[in-house]
């Protein structure tokens, strides 16, 4: 009678059939997506000639060096001081309502450039008296009332945040 068995050894495979099931599996995965490779190809293709995978390979290859860089560049008071702004800016803008921002900006737009249509065809010269004038005019009222408001408001700022 056979004797039982008491150990199962799992096959070990060799490098050589790992390298072919490995290839296996490549040339099965190629197969399933042969348009998306012959475009990765022809990307690949036009980065070489146009030098910029030459490129990359070395920015890669000097990664460390470029890191050094890049940080020194970064630390400079100059460049702190504008990200500083930006974050402010930013700031700022989350703070506004989107909608008011959005039709204030537009309106500024469509006065801004009637203005320079105008500004076209008009070269007669604004006297005293067409100053004057135009205080009555309801439109240029409405923006010099916001003007002055705006000037007021920043004012009211300023003042308390000595």
């Amino acid at each position: 009678m056979a004797k039982p068995i008491t150990t199962i050894q799992k096959r070990q495979l060799t490098e050589e059939e790992k390298r072919a099931e490995a290839l296996a599996k490549l040339k099965a995965a190629v197969g399933d997506s042969e348009e998306a490779v012959r475009e990765l190809l022809a990307f690949i293709e036009q980065l070489h000639e146009s030098g910029l995978l030459e490129a990359a390979n070395a920015l890669l290859k000097a990664r460390e060096d470029v890191a050094k860089i890049v940080v020194g560049q970064l630390n400079q008071k100059p460049v702190t001081t504008m990200i500083n702004h930006l974050f402010s800016i930013a700031g700022l803008a989350a703070s506004l309502d989107p909608e008011k921002t959005a039709k204030l900006l537009g309106q500024l737009a469509a006065g801004v450039m009637d203005a320079y249509e105008q500004t076209e065809t008009e070269t007669k010269k604004i006297g005293l008296l067409d100053l004057l004038r135009a205080l009555n005019d309801p439109d240029t009222n409405r923006a010099i009332r916001f003007g002055l408001s705006a000037l007021k408001a920043i004012g009211q700022q300023l003042g308390s945040k000595e």
